[in-house]
């Protein structure tokens, strides 16, 4: 476990998530008929790899036009590595709302801001934003299809 993941455990971003915020998550199709029967799993077999391989994460989708685009584009990346993985023919766009985030009743962490971090002057974060363009959470926990969107 590097740095920055280890401050994020310390200090999860559960207060910072608003009912209304959206999360969203890539996968291919293939693994999205498992997620359709076991809900979105942590821990996964090779054979259906994703880029959430043993964590499960979102990007933050903001209002601004701009930042929105952003994260859709990369969140199309990690379907496109998925779909690459696994053979399969198309990607699928998972959604979920920080009210159903909140249901799970689990610590949330937040993968680094890239470039819009707070550091120390030894180079140690002491805040993370998560209406930072680039803003990644880690979800602790299997998430229920319930509780997912397509």
């Amino acid at each position: 476990m590097d740095w920055t993941e280890g401050f994020s455990r310390v200090h999860p971003v559960n207060a910072q998530i608003k009912d209304t915020d959206v999360f969203i998550h890539g996968t291919s199709s293939t693994r999205f008929s498992v997620i359709k029967l076991e809900g979105l799993k942590r821990k996964v077999d090779g054979k259906h790899f994703g880029i959430s391989h043993n964590v499960i994460c979102f990007e933050k989708l903001l209002e601004n036009k701009h930042y929105r685009k952003a994260a859709i584009d990369l969140v199309k990346k990690y379907c496109q590595i998925a779909c690459d993985k696994d053979n399969s023919s198309e990607g699928v766009i998972l959604q979920i709302k920080g009210r159903e985030l909140k249901k799970l009743g689990c610590p949330i962490y937040a993968d680094w801001n890239i470039g819009f971090s707070r550091k120390t002057i030894e180079g140690i974060p002491f805040d993370i934003n998560l209406n930072a363009p680039v803003s990644i959470i880690i979800v602790d926990r299997d998430i229920p299809f319930e509780y997912l969107e397509v």
